[in-house]
């Protein structure tokens, strides 16, 4: 596995360290340590003839700016010796979202860990923060890490973690990626299936057929159960083979909504869902239920994206996605 840590001095880039080491990637794993400086300090313009000039002023400015950059990731470096890892140190001088975008396609990444600082109210919506610019466009999965790690203090309890599911080949591939990581001894994780209400479904039945309304209405919804259920169980069996005590939690209505709703009722350290997202305007406009988490979340949220999406899938079970037509052949 190939793991971009982006990391600066602000605290939860450094709690992201701490979020990386308590996972123990598996063996053989490559984890690139990025560090993004920008100058502080610059030679005044009127100082300088031409842009050679320029550049020769600025050198000792650059010098020193790189020379405390290397010092700080190479102790960085250093709180991961004893891993079984391979690990590659680099400092860049630029735009922080851009160079991490650039280091992921550089190296093929798998998963990106980066801090949020966060931004709050209408300045979020229209600037955005270092993170939410990866999570939107880095082709790879991003961890979002707010805050230290409560379980780093309180170990022998190890990590609540809550894994969103919906069926979806995401989700599957979140799952798989997700049985890859190991996690502090003791760790619970609560998968949650989130049944979307979907009214259009009685909206039609009133509309054509008011004599079986109410019993294919009652039809549908333990068909939808059924789904669910299943859909659980199966998920709670591949977590249980990696030996972690796995609950398992059925929700109706608003996904995102309800994700946050579990995640806080179980005081989760991580969220893990499947992305799902929009691209462009659509994205801006709407967004999508893992970009919703991500940005409303309390604690650390971590996004798996395939390498290969399928935007013909579906989010519900596939072979057992509930047909109104089905339903309605089973009562005549």
């Amino acid at each position: 596995m190939k793991v971009l840590l982006a990391v600066d001095q602000s605290r939860n880039a450094l709690a992201a360290a701490r979020w990386v080491q308590g996972l123990r990637l598996p063996a053989g794993s490559i984890l690139y340590l990025l560090h993004v400086f920008e100058l502080k300090q610059w030679p005044e313009l009127y100082a300088c003839g031409d842009t050679q000039q320029f550049l020769e002023k600025l050198a000792p400015f650059r010098a020193k700016a790189t020379a405390k950059a290397q010092r700080f990731i190479s102790g960085r470096a250093e709180s991961f010796h004893g891993q079984r890892l391979e690990i590659q140190a680099n400092v860049v001088e630029g735009l922080p979202g851009a160079e991490i975008l650039t280091a992921v396609e550089q190296h093929s990444i798998d998963l990106v860990v980066v801090g949020t600082k966060g931004l709050s109210g209408i300045k979020r919506f229209l600037l955005g923060s270092v993170s939410e610019w990866v999570l939107s466009d880095a082709p790879c999965s991003v961890m979002m890490v707010r805050g230290q790690p409560r379980w780093a203090s309180r170990k022998a309890k190890g990590m609540c973690v809550l894994f969103a599911t919906d069926g979806s080949s995401d989700a599957e591939a979140a799952a798989e990626f997700f049985q890859a990581l190991k996690f502090p001894r003791l760790s619970g994780i609560t998968v949650v299936h989130v049944a979307v209400r979907r009214n259009y479904l009685a909206d039609r039945l009133n509309a054509t057929d008011r004599t079986n309304f109410a019993q294919l209405s009652e039809e549908i919804r333990r068909s939808s159960e059924q789904v669910s259920t299943k859909l659980l169980k199966e998920t709670e069996r591949k977590l249980k083979q990696r030996g972690l005590k796995v609950d398992t939690l059925l929700a109706k209505g608003h996904a995102a909504d309800e994700i946050l709703k579990a995640a806080k009722r179980i005081r989760a350290d991580l969220i893990v869902v499947g992305s799902r997202g929009l691209t462009g305007l659509r994205r801006f406009l709407l967004g999508s239920v893992a970009h919703e988490v991500a940005r409303h979340a309390l604690c650390s949220v971590m996004v798996v994206r395939q390498a290969v999406p399928n935007e013909k899938d579906q989010p519900v079970c596939g072979k057992d996605k509930i047909s109104l037509k089905t339903v309605r052949k089973r009562h005549q």
